[in-house]
């Protein structure tokens, strides 16, 4: 999301959970933090993690329970390529990757994205 989509997510959030309202500037320098953590998660699937969130819990959302709600919703889809699924771990290798490693990084929850991310591999 961009600091505008999460100024639309902390809007909701704030209808839901009145600790969550702020005057219009601090809830733009939220948004504008808060985007940094959920770069990589759609307005979609943040809004639905938000209402999963409150369904379960009365503590304030925080950008890592979105983060973490978003990745179990969302189906990972990926970019169009002209590598082909076969050709994964050599790409993965090709790129300094261990391919053994990045399965037991996306095994355990992580996003392919970022893991990608974290490794270099791609831009942010």
């Amino acid at each position: 999301m961009n600091a505008r989509e999460v100024n639309v997510l902390l809007t909701q959030a704030a209808l839901l959970d009145g600790r969550l309202r702020r005057d219009p500037q601090e809830r733009a320098d939220m948004a504008t933090a808060w985007s940094r953590v959920l770069a990589d998660v759609s307005l979609p699937a943040g809004m639905d993690a938000l209402a999963a969130h409150y369904r379960e819990e009365s503590r304030a959302v925080m950008p890592a329970d979105i983060v973490a709600r978003a990745g179990e919703s969302e189906t990972w889809k990926p970019a169009p390529s002209s590598v082909a699924l076969a050709d994964g771990p050599e790409w993965l290798r090709s790129n300094g990757v261990d391919p053994d490693e990045f399965q037991r990084r996306l095994d355990a929850g992580e996003r392919p994205t970022r893991v990608l991310r974290e490794l270099g591999v791609i831009e942010p």
